[in-house]
């Protein structure tokens, strides 16, 4: 079943038919390749993926934490911290772009390269490691079948195309679709608590604006990339030189400290948050939206983001009294898919 068509199915899901509507989407993108997501499986939690033996996919995208991994910054084989914030994979095939700042890379396969590749820091190591990381995958029983299995009559099936196409197979089976907010969409009305229902119409209301950059179904519209006002360090809007953003790639002044909106599934189990995980908590976010901007006070990053040129309008500030952040708390705890995080057959297979 191809990206788009898979996507139409779950819009018809959440398209208002009504109560006992039930999931028909399992989110096996093709019933055929059980083998090769078996194989991508075991190569996203093995460490041998990384050219020292201390790395591997779910080091940076733990199921404990919904496939991100709880850290500010992801660190890389080496031990040096790469520049972003690891987000979750769960839902992310239906993502339109798949970086924080780049709205190029839309595929699974595109993005595995800068893990595999990338040298500063060095995240898997693969670069002037290959053939041994090949080689020492190749020569173990487990994987000998495994690739023989998922890609049949090929002779020699242990390479990287295939292993990336395996994780890829295997990603693209954490969809996730049966949160209490879900269930409540599907015409189950106890699924969610009142304080729940009344944090859902905050999030819908035009005053919070939230659902106006926040999709929770799978819209097939083009990635959206903002300034929410985190930094204002000039006049002109500059983020920390280090990384602002689309500007990097564009030089657009009007891009600076833009970045791509994160996904809110499973929120409460993702923190910190934003591209540099600089916001530890999701009360810490609340107020920063409520304010209509990040204020830093000192050091190197100070500057009042609420000024910041390049934020986007919807960024404005809002009242939120204590009952309705409660309620809006609620809200986003009920999209945590608790039941999807529990299953076998996304865990790590060596465990088991």
């Amino acid at each position: 079943m191809k990206k788009g068509i898979v996507a139409d199915v779950v819009l018809l899901l959440f398209a208002g038919m009504g109560p006992g509507l039930t999931l028909l989407f399992s989110g096996t993108a093709d019933p055929a390749g059980t083998d090769r997501i078996t194989l991508g499986r075991y190569l996203f939690y093995d460490t041998r993926m990384s050219y020292n033996l201390t790395k591997s996919c779910s080091s940076c995208h733990d199921p404990q934490f919904a496939f991100s991994d709880g850290y500010r910054t992801s660190s890389g084989a080496d031990g040096y911290n790469v520049k972003r914030n690891a987000p979750s994979l769960i839902n992310a095939r239906y993502e339109q772009a798949l970086t924080w700042a780049d709205s190029s890379i839309r595929s699974f396969e595109q993005q595995m390269n800068f893990p595999l590749y990338n040298e500063h820091p060095r995240e898997l190591g693969w670069k002037g490691h290959e053939p041994e990381i090949l080689h020492r995958i190749g020569e173990l029983p487990l994987y000998r079948q495994l690739f023989q299995k998922a890609f049949p009559g090929e002779p020699a099936p242990v390479n990287r195309g295939n292993i990336i196409r395996a994780i890829t197979a295997f990603e693209e089976q954490l969809v996730s679709f049966d949160a209490p907010y879900d269930r409540y969409l599907r015409g189950n009305r106890q699924a969610l608590s009142a304080e729940a229902v009344r944090g859902m119409e905050l999030f819908n209301s035009a005053e919070l604006a939230c659902s106006s950059c926040h999709a929770l179904q799978s819209t097939g519209k083009p990635a959206a990339y903002y300034n929410t006002g985190l930094y204002n360090l000039d006049e002109e809007g500059a983020y920390p030189e280090e990384d602002q953003g689309l500007y990097d790639i564009t030089k657009n002044k009007a891009d600076k400290g833009k970045f791509r909106v994160p996904s809110l599934r499973n929120v409460l189990l993702t923190a910190p948050y934003t591209h540099n995980g600089s916001v530890a908590s999701i009360h810490e976010m609340l107020s920063i939206y409520q304010r209509g901007g990040r204020r830093i006070s000192s050091g190197e990053w100070s500057g009042d983001g609420y000024a910041n040129v390049n934020k986007n309008p919807l960024i404005k500030g809002f009242r939120l009294p204590e009952a309705d952040r409660q309620a809006l708390l609620a809200f986003l705890s009920a999209l945590t898919d608790s039941g999807f995080l529990k299953k076998n057959s996304i865990m790590n297979p060596f465990n088991q």
